[in-house]
This record gives structure tokens, C-alpha cells and sequence, in this order.
């Protein structure tokens, strides 16, 4: 039985991992409480080595995710970058031996292709204040601290995964004839559940260094579409649209344009020997029309 410190166990993936993980011996921490007996709620940074003693992994899922709005550096820094490093500081001294920190794709920026070898060049405070962490992190690895760096696409699934997927969704529902038809595109993602293995994997066969995990199937925004439009009690529509049209629609909002049109081919490192991805894009979206 692993002996398990979940920091940041309120966030969305923490609570799949932790419900997968109930044979486990589990501490958890968190700011906020959800009433669990293994629970303790406090400020993170006043976590000690005496808290992380007892536990064989540390595995921080706590952060400050990429939010347009939100344009304050110094709380992106203090939580995406100063906290994993205080954390990794504590556990490293209190003689844990894994480490594992949930980091992002975001690091690598705006790129249509992405595996463990290319630069990292992240164009948005959030992409900087994880890769920063990163580095760091990675720094602190010797032969009795190893560190495990996350770095999935977009997760879904779960019932009510946040994020772009369902916002797409819920805006497919209205009804809006959308411009995706012919759009042949490809861009992978993981289902929370498949990332849950993953990381299950990771722990018991430690696995360490920057590990990418994906669906290991990646899918056109028209196949989304179709997806919504199968599992949906609301009107679906895509229509499609002449090459002038997408040039209209790039020029006026390139990011959105790149994450509806553009291609993000996501190598997996985890090879098929230990990791088979369980659960489809169909099922996610399923589930999280359900959920809504």
C-alpha cells in the first residue's frame, strides 16, 4: 500500500485521482474543505517535512490555471512557481523519495507540435510561471529524489471537467450553425480517467522526469461537433465554410481560430507496454453532457 500526500486535493483531477485511490493511504491537503477525514485544510506554504514524513510520494496538483482575465504575475509566481518548490523543499527534506508535480502543455506555447524533446517557449504567464517550476524541480533530482513533471493537453471528462471543451459544448447547444464542417484538423487530449491511470502508473512503477500523457488518439474539432450534436437533447448544427472565411476568422481572433481549426499533435511518452488509455473522447463528452 502507497502512502500518499495529494497537495491541492480539492482541485478537479486531485479528487478523480484520489477516489481511484481509496485502498491507499492517503493525506490530503487542501485550502478548502470537503469534509474528508484525511483532510487537513490549511495554507499551503505552512505545510512541513513533520506533515510529508510519513508518505512515500508527494504529488502536487495545487495551481493557478491559465485564466485570460487574470492578469496578476505575482499570484501566478507564488502558486504555480514558489509553492511546488517550497513543497518539493519539505518533502526532499523529509526524506520522500518521488515527487510529482502536475505541470501543462502551456510550456511548450504556441506550436502545433509538442513532444519531451522540443524547447519549451511559453508565451502566457501561466506557460512561465510552470515552466519555471519545472526546471527548478527537475534541478533538485538526485539518487534518492526523484521528480515526476505532468504535462497533459487538455483533460476532459469526469461529469464536469472546466476548461475549453465545455465551453464548446455548451455553446454548440444554442443552436448556432458552427464552422466546423470539412474541418479535418487534429488535436489531441486525455480524459481525467486515462490521466488518473497514468498517474497511477507513474507512482507505482516510478516513473520520473517530464512524462506526457495523452488519449493517444487525437481528433478533428468536426468529430467534437459530432459527438455534441450524438449525445445532445439540443439542436446541433455545423455548416461549412469557404477558404475566405477562415482567413476572416483567423485575422479577427487568431488564438481562438488556432484552438478550433489549428492542429496540436501531442506525443505520448508513455509507452503502450505500461499505458493503454482506457476511455474515448465519445465517452467524455457523454458524460459531461449529462452532467451539465
Amino acid at each position: 500500500m502507497n502512502k500518499l500526500s495529494i497537495i491541492g486535493s480539492d482541485s478537479f483531477i486531485a479528487t478523480k485521482f484520489i477516489e481511484s485511490n481509496s485502498k491507499n493511504d492517503l493525506k490530503l491537503f487542501s485550502i478548502k474543505s470537503s469534509a474528508k477525514s484525511n483532510e487537513i485544510v490549511k495554507d499551503l506554504f505552512t505545510i512541513t517535512e513533520d506533515d510529508l514524513k510519513d508518505s512515500d510520494t508527494v504529488i502536487n496538483f495545487a495551481a493557478i490555471v491559465h485564466q485570460p482575465k487574470l492578469k496578476d504575475e505575482k499570484l501566478y509566481k507564488r502558486v504555480n512557481t514558489e509553492l511546488p518548490i517550497y513543497l518539493a523543499k519539505q518533502a526532499k527534506q523529509a526524506g520522500i523519495k518521488h515527487f510529482i508535480q502536475i505541470s501543462t502543455i502551456a510550456v511548450y506555447g504556441n506550436i502545433t507540435s509538442i513532444n519531451e524533446n522540443i524547447p519549451e517557449k511559453p508565451i502566457n504567464i501561466y506557460g512561465k510561471s510552470k515552466l519555471e517550476a519545472d526546471k527548478i524541480l527537475l534541478s533538485m533530482q538526485d539518487d534518492s529524489f526523484k521528480v515526476s513533471i505532468i504535462r497533459p493537453p487538455m483533460v476532459y471528462g469526469g461529469g464536469k471537467a472546466p476548461g475549453n471543451l465545455q465551453s464548446l459544448i455548451k455553446f454548440a447547444q444554442k443552436g448556432i450553425p458552427l464552422p466546423f464542417k470539412n474541418v479535418k484538423n487534429k488535436r489531441d487530449f486525455i480524459h481525467v480517467w486515462n490521466l488518473v491511470k497514468a498517474l497511477n502508473l507513474i507512482v507505482e512503477n516510478g516513473i520520473y522526469d517530464i512524462i506526457i500523457p495523452t488519449d493517444k488518439n487525437p481528433v478533428s474539432t468536426e468529430e467534437i461537433i459530432e459527438l455534441i450534436k450524438k449525445y445532445s437533447s439540443k439542436k446541433v448544427r455545423q455548416i461549412a465554410i469557404p477558404n475566405f472565411g477562415h482567413l476572416i476568422i483567423k485575422k479577427a481572433v487568431p488564438s481562438i481560430y488556432e484552438k478550433v481549426f489549428g492542429d496540436l499533435i501531442v506525443k505520448c511518452n508513455l509507452s503502450d507496454d505500461i499505458y493503454q488509455p482506457k476511455y474515448s473522447i465519445e465517452e467524455g463528452i457523454k458524460e459531461m453532457i449529462e452532467n451539465l
